[in-house]
């Protein structure tokens, strides 16, 4: 006789592609690289200033620029430079921006129904906090360098 395979049935469940599983575990997957994804944003806005010619528009690309890498103050950065400093800051400052973004992921799905804006919801007050820490830091270290 010959023998007949036999299916096992599949235990787990069909997914909707676009329903509210899929957006509860694209956000719990995505939501620490978003936040490093808006942070690289605001870095290439404040990089881009810094470039073009004038002073508004060089201290405005500064300050976003220590709003995207909020650990430049940590490493000195104002009174000392050197590629050093900037590379830790940038590794440390995108590991800050991915657990910020991770943690605002893991309280967004708590919710029965979660999409990204509740991650924003989330992520909001948390960036919030830490841009008004990078803005007070530069303004402690300007005042301390004697520039204002």
């Amino acid at each position: 006789m010959a023998k007949v395979a036999r299916r096992t049935p599949q235990k787990t469940s069909p997914t909707v592609p676009d329903g509210i599983d899929a957006h509860r575990n694209t956000v719990r997957k995505m939501g620490g690289f978003f936040g490093i994804a808006l942070s690289i944003a605001v870095l290439l806005v404040g990089l881009l200033l810094l470039v073009l010619p004038g002073s508004i528009t060089g201290v405005l690309g500064f300050v976003l620029t220590v709003i995207a890498l909020p650990t430049l103050p940590l490493f000195g950065v104002p009174a000392t430079g050197g590629f050093v400093r900037y590379f830790l800051s940038l590794i440390s400052s995108l590991l800050l921006w991915w657990v910020i973004g991770h943690y605002a992921a893991r309280r967004a799905i708590q919710s029965a129904i979660s999409s990204w804006q509740e991650w924003l919801r989330e992520f909001r007050p948390l960036a919030i906090g830490v841009v008004l820490g990078s803005i007070i830091s530069l303004a402690l270290a300007a005042a301390v360098l004697g520039v204002i």
